[in-house]
């Protein structure tokens, strides 16, 4: 093999390998809704993107399915920083966690302004969040186990005037 073809060949086994390293990389970083913990799913881009971290949690409750298995937990947070609420449906029962099944929260506006969803085949969490200064709020969230079971928490009445 004349010297240019084998420095070429070289040349381009080393940037496959460059290549498959970068995609390791981009691989290994964690995807939408990728959080374990509350603060990370605040932080998030995918999540309410408060990256200052600033939040006040409001309220929570247990999303659980009819037969009384606690899936996760909904938080209604908000942020004084960015004047927006934001609902996280978080899933910690170990049938979910860590598994693509669908997860939704719901950020409702009151009076009737709207809602805000996020809803997907999640791992982690969702997250819905929006700007809700001057409006009060209600929020719920859901997850579904791999056999289809949904646990919801409760919606829970107009509060959180703002």
């Amino acid at each position: 093999m004349p010297e240019r073809s084998r420095r070429a060949a070289r040349a381009g086994g080393r940037i496959s390998v460059l290549a498959a390293a970068l995609l390791g990389v981009v691989l290994a970083t964690a995807g939408p809704a990728a959080a374990h913990t509350l603060d990370e799913a605040v932080r998030a881009g995918d999540g309410c993107g408060w990256s200052s971290g600033g939040y006040i949690n409001q309220d929570s409750g247990a999303a659980t399915t009819n037969s009384g298995t606690r899936l996760g937990t909904v938080y209604l947070l908000w942020s004084g920083t960015y004047q927006e609420n934001c609902v996280v449906t978080l899933k910690t029962h170990s049938s979910v966690h860590g598994v693509a099944t669908w997860t939704e929260s719901y950020l409702y506006m009151h009076p009737s302004t709207g809602f805000h969803r996020d809803g997907d085949y999640y791992s982690h969490y969702a997250a819905a969040e929006g700007p809700t200064r001057g409006v009060c709020v209600s929020y719920q969230g859901e997850i579904r186990n791999p056999s289809g079971q949904i646990a919801r928490s409760p919606i829970v009445s107009p509060g959180w005037c703002g």
